[in-house]
């Protein structure tokens, strides 16, 4: 398992003796359950999350329940946007959801905010890590507006791949296009036409990448 500890962070040899020792008494460990919503406009604050295990995935949701998902992310990484609250520069509100059991290292958004005030290495690094979730955040909204669905399609099953290491995803219809934002009818069809054009194969609960070079034309010209 790829944790995180507080010493890794870039920030931590510039933090005096007394903010180490507070930020280690402060640092909370929690356990969300898969499917659990971590961050909402509806929840209080939090901070940021040090993920030490499972996968988070943030996304964007319109008023008629529409989602668009910005990114995910993993063991070892360090999601910002859960203290979004107290980023002057974030003017969004997302949501950041468990996919399946997560473990994470919490520290708290009053603690944050006060290190941030107090030590210019941890602003950097925070607003470091959040400025990079707005690149994500401005690549998805782009991929709704000028991509075609089987675009988004098929961008979405190479990036899973390239994230898993694998060709052989388990992933639902459902869930496919919940990440992108469609109809799951929609989803299906393009699907079914991808698998009929041979770059991917169906199965029960998951989808089998055959032609990736194919898919990465379709991504770039909008045809196989």
């Amino acid at each position: 398992m790829n944790t995180l500890p507080l010493e890794s962070l870039s920030f931590w040899p510039h933090l005096t003796p007394q903010q180490q020792q507070t930020l280690t008494q402060t640092v909370q460990r929690a356990t969300y359950a898969p499917g659990q919503i971590i961050r909402s406009p509806d929840t209080d604050c939090l901070g940021a999350l040090l993920i030490q295990s499972g996968v988070v995935r943030i996304y964007l949701l319109s008023e008629d329940g529409r989602e668009a998902t910005i990114s995910r992310m993993t063991a070892g990484e360090v999601c910002v946007l859960s203290a979004s609250c107290m980023l002057s520069a974030i003017t969004f509100d997302v949501q950041i959801q468990a996919e399946g059991e997560v473990e994470a290292l919490v520290i708290p958004v009053q603690y944050l905010a006060a290190l941030m005030r107090e030590n210019i290495y941890v602003e950097n690094f925070i607003y470091k890590a959040a400025t990079e979730r707005f690149s994500d955040a401005i690549r998805a909204i782009e991929q709704m507006l000028f991509y075609t669905l089987e675009q988004r399609v098929a961008s979405y099953l190479l990036e899973e791949s390239k994230r898993l290491g694998t060709d052989t995803l388990q992933v639902t219809q459902e869930q496919l296009a919940q990440a992108i934002g469609s109809a799951r009818e929609a989803v299906t069809r393009t699907l079914k036409k991808l698998s009929s054009a041979g770059a991917v194969e169906l199965f029960r609960g998951g989808v089998r990448l055959l032609d990736r070079k194919g898919l990465e034309r379709l991504v770039m010209r909008g045809s196989l």
